[in-house]
């Protein structure tokens, strides 16, 4: 009976041994999930950080290219603005508001009369607004678009009165020109930064 229960006590010798192999393979294989882990992790992040920079790099060239769009387009817009002060403004400056009533601030600014208004302040409200929504980073455009602060001192009260009446007597529309006003106020504001510091556009 001893000589039969033999095997059996040798069974249980050997089984911590087992054991202990097998823990000692699966230690080995959890620690090689980590190091394979890591590796992945690492190389996830790299990619994050690449298509970042690739994004970043297509963002900001997309900007260059719009910017560039719109300095192309300046040197007309500059001479537009200098030919509606010179041959059409002393004339309408007077003649506007009495115009404007008489039908409404839309039909006057959409008038043969008013086209080079009409693209001086289109030009200048699309970039406003391109700034406004960050399609277009502000110390690009600050640094390579000179803003027409002359022209529009001296046109206010042209859009004062088109804004007015734009839809007809006392029926306004008051954001008129309200992307130009605020472009004005970043170019404003960052004139006054100290010098080196990057311009940006007013947080009020």
């Amino acid at each position: 009976m001893k000589a039969l229960e033999r095997p059996a006590t040798e069974a249980s010798a050997d089984e911590p041994g087992w054991r202990a192999h097998w823990r000692s393979i699966v230690t080995i294989a959890s620690g090689i999930s980590v190091i394979v882990g890591v590796f992945v992790s690492v190389g996830h992040f790299r990619d994050f950080v690449e298509n970042s920079i690739r994004g970043d790099m297509s963002k900001r060239l997309a900007a260059l290219q719009q910017v560039k769009e719109f300095l192309a387009e300046d040197a007309r817009i500059a001479r537009c603005a200098d030919r509606f002060l010179s041959t059409r403004w002393p004339t309408l400056q007077t003649e506007l508001p009495s115009r404007v009533q008489a039908r409404n601030g839309r039909s006057v600014y959409l008038s043969e009369e008013m086209s080079d208004y009409a693209a001086v302040h289109y030009h200048y409200e699309q970039l406003g607004a391109l700034v406004k929504l960050r399609y277009i980073e502000f110390p690009l455009v600050f640094e390579i678009i000179a803003f027409p602060d002359e022209y529009m001192e001296a046109t206010a009260s042209a859009q004062a009165a088109l804004a007015a009446s734009w839809y007809g007597p006392n029926k306004p529309l008051k954001d008129f020109g309200a992307n130009i006003r605020w472009l004005q106020r970043c170019y404003q504001h960052s004139r006054k930064l100290p010098h080196g510091q990057t311009p940006a556009c007013p947080t009020e």
